[in-house]
């Protein structure tokens, strides 16, 4: 029983040493989840509105709706109180206005056969307004040279802008109605014919 006793003591202080916690510090990386973007929620679609141009009305009228903010917009709505509206100039240049003379002078003496040279400033204005009271508008402007048949502008696919300035015009259609879907005016014009309209809203 006594040579028990001494081993029985080696015994719990082998054992109480190996149950010693390990002091050694572990290092712990947190990852973190990336951060979720939530999307901003889209304009509300805007009234019924109509639609009128003074020049290339079917593709800018296609641009505008194509925008979901402008989905109402009609190019027939007589009687609506709000409308967009868009309209167009051609300012000729200092330099250009005396070389279209020249090349309207060209142009007769030939009958027609020589393309009259122009060129200017077309201005494009973007106007939405209620009653008559404009609530947003926007100018967009841009210096074309183009070449014109006489006997051709009648028929002219490109509404007598040329190729270059229908594209740049059709662009223009989507430039605006993206940017005035989220327009301060139009958001309190939306949220007015909700609240009266509910129930088409």
């Amino acid at each position: 029983m006594r040579n028990l006793i001494p081993a029985i003591a080696c015994l719990l202080v082998f054992t109480a040493e190996a149950a010693e916690p390990d002091s050694t510090p572990v290092e712990t990386t947190l990852l973190q989840a990336p951060a979720l973007e939530v999307p901003a929620p889209a304009p509300a679609p805007l009234p019924p509105m109509n639609f009128s141009s003074s020049v290339a009305a079917d593709p800018l009228f296609q641009r505008v709706k194509a925008v979901p903010a402008f989905s109402r917009t009609e190019q027939n709505l007589p009687g609506s109180p709000i409308s967009l509206r868009v309209t167009h100039t051609l300012q000729p240049t200092a330099g250009g206005q005396a070389a279209g003379l020249l090349s309207a002078i060209i142009a007769g003496s030939t009958l027609g056969l020589t393309p009259l040279v122009i060129t200017s400033n077309l201005v494009l204005s973007y106007e939405v307004s209620v009653n008559g009271k404009v609530l947003l508008r926007r100018d967009f402007e841009r210096a074309f040279t183009r070449a014109q048949n006489m006997w051709a502008m009648q028929n002219d696919p490109t509404y007598g802008l040329g190729e270059e300035g229908l594209a740049w015009a059709i662009e223009t259609a989507t430039q605006f109605a993206g940017a005035a879907a989220g327009h301060p005016a139009l958001g309190e014009l939306a949220a007015e014919y909700r609240f009266y309209f509910a129930s088409e809203g």
